[in-house]
């Protein structure tokens, strides 16, 4: 990884980029332009590997947002990521599948699950399927 690290009000700020070096025997020179226009181009043996704004790849001013220290959690938050509806239900005319697994069907005693794969009970037609 090349770090391009420019030093502002006593901070080192490093580039916010993934610029990778190249990986072999050889030894390579390395080249920063910063324009007059505020912004910047990273050569590698005179090709450009990356380039862009100063204000946007350095953190050089603060952050237009922050989080508010104040902000708490309140005590009673449930932090799952989806609560159950107790009131939810199906509508009227909502479509069963074709067919179901046999409710009566039952493992076969030979059936291995290594051998056989995991056992499913066959399919039969949907008594509540309107289709």
């Amino acid at each position: 990884q090349v770090h391009v690290i420019f030093s502002y009000k006593g901070k080192n700020l490093l580039i916010n980029k993934d610029i990778r070096c190249k990986d072999d025997v050889y030894t390579h020179y390395y080249t920063l332009i910063v324009r007059p226009d505020n912004t910047y181009e990273v050569q590698i043996d005179g090709e450009k590997v990356e380039s862009g704004d100063l204000e946007s790849d350095w953190e050089f001013l603060a952050p237009k947002k922050i989080k508010d220290p104040e902000a708490k959690k309140p005590e009673d938050w449930d932090d799952r990521a989806t609560i159950p509806d107790p009131e939810d239900k199906k509508p009227e005319d909502w479509d069963k599948p074709e067919h179901i697994p046999d409710p009566e069907a039952t493992k076969p005693d030979d059936w291995d699950d290594e051998m056989d794969g995991e056992w499913e009970p066959p399919q039969i037609d949907n008594p509540e399927y309107k289709g």
